[in-house]
């Protein structure tokens, strides 16, 4: 999972109050006490005997990076108290910190390691991989679940666990006809068409580069390798109307929901909130910009065998669904969108519905980052894409 400012998770259990967790440092104490009290729609443990990962003889604690607030309250009512009732196995959350990956990479060097579970991007995912990951045990998952995720999301010590979209956001007091709305990043850039400030990410290049291109007419299929320069050129011609390069979600939320931007390139799940609180604002999923995050162990971790059940139990589809339902970014495997509400599901990336107010089928309309291909070398060098392209992405919003 990336930070904060690049992922947004936030609750949308309708009906229900979600039950906050209490801090995060004293989740033993809480799911001792609480471990049976995972909600009416909890899993009974008589759902999951004979299943690989349970297997009966897990014991002690895991300790997973979380990120807190919402998104760690829903973590915990919907995968660590079931799990806990099922297994035993105690959870607690340490904090996400922007040195968390030097941090694992130094323990599992000097053979110290006090964290059973994280989140890493593709790029985390490089750097980590040889030297510091153990091998995914995939024997432990559901097949059916395996068997509807790309190759892509399934890699040998880190599996894809959460997609999460940027998508082309609008303010409806700014464009109140219906018949004439955007639906594309090229409607984005058309500012004769469609008047009015705009608003993009300022925090990396990853996903603003993909939508300049898309843009400029680039096809999904032409996309990779990236052109860089055209892509640049075509961010010079938006750069005079863009308000601000927002650097929060909650920035981006208000900077749409005053009109302060007619339109921003924005998180899926922060325009769901918006929506949810009555603001007059609405998003395409045409052409919206998915990544997947992924989950791994670090090499020798405390507890392996029991962080590895987790991560199994989490892509049960009943597990999945609900804690995908409460995300909105869920795990990529329509075997998780099939048994998840499809009044909350068929806003998925992931949806095989039509959904027309969204612009169609989910799905198809997507476009999905290859996010391997930013941390490749920068035409030989021995630097990233990401990193050239981040610093040269830098001095444009700058300037």
């Amino acid at each position: 999972m990336t930070p904060p400012t690049g992922r947004y998770a936030h609750a949308r259990r309708t009906g229900r109050a979600l039950r906050h967790a209490a801090a995060a440092l004293a989740a033993v104490t809480l799911l001792a006490a609480c471990g049976s009290d995972t909600g009416s729609d909890a899993p009974a443990a008589g759902d999951f005997e004979g299943r690989p990962w349970n297997t009966g003889d897990l014991s002690g604690k895991i300790t997973n990076v979380g990120f807190g607030g919402t998104f760690s309250d829903t973590e915990f009512e919907h995968v660590w108290r079931p799990f806990t009732a099922i297994t035993g196995v105690e959870v607690v959350e340490v904090p996400w910190s922007t040195d968390i990956y030097n941090r694992i990479e130094s323990q599992v060097g000097a053979g110290r390691v006090d964290i059973d579970q994280f989140s890493v991007t593709a790029g985390n995912y490089e750097q980590f991989a040889d030297c510091c990951l153990e091998d995914i045990d995939y024997s432990l998952f559901p097949k059916n679940v395996l068997d509807t995720m790309d190759d892509q999301y399934k890699l040998p010590k880190a599996i894809g666990y959460a997609e999460a979209s940027i998508v082309l956001a609008y303010n409806l007091d700014s464009y109140p006809n219906a018949d004439s709305r955007p639906t594309s990043w090229a409607d984005f850039w058309d500012v004769e068409r469609f008047p009015g400030k705009r608003s993009l990410q300022n925090f990396e290049p990853v996903k603003v580069i993909e939508a300049a291109l898309l843009a400029d007419g680039v096809t999904p299929e032409q996309m990779y390798p990236l052109d860089f320069d055209r892509a640049f050129r075509k961010l010079e011609q938006i750069k005079p109307h863009v308000v601000k390069w927002w650097g929060s979600g909650t920035e981006a939320q208000q900077l749409l929901a005053t009109g302060e931007a007619t339109m921003v390139a924005m998180s899926n799940a922060r325009i769901e909130d918006l929506i949810d609180q009555g603001a007059p604002v609405a998003y395409t999923l045409n052409q919206a910009l998915a990544h997947v995050d992924f989950l791994a162990v670090p090499k020798g971790a405390p507890n392996v065998k029991a962080s590895m059940a987790s991560i199994a139990f989490r892509f049960e589809p009943s597990i999945g669904a609900r804690i995908g339902e409460a995300w909105r970014q869920p795990i990529p495997s329509t075997a998780i969108y099939e048994a998840a509400d499809k009044s909350l599901a068929d806003h998925w990336t992931t949806s095989t519905n039509n959904v027309p107010e969204l612009g169609g089928v989910p799905n198809d309309i997507t476009f999905r980052i290859d996010s391997f291909y930013w941390y490749k070398p920068y035409n030989g060098t021995d630097r990233s894409n990401y990193d050239v392209v981040n610093e040269r992405f830098q001095s444009f919003i700058a300037g």
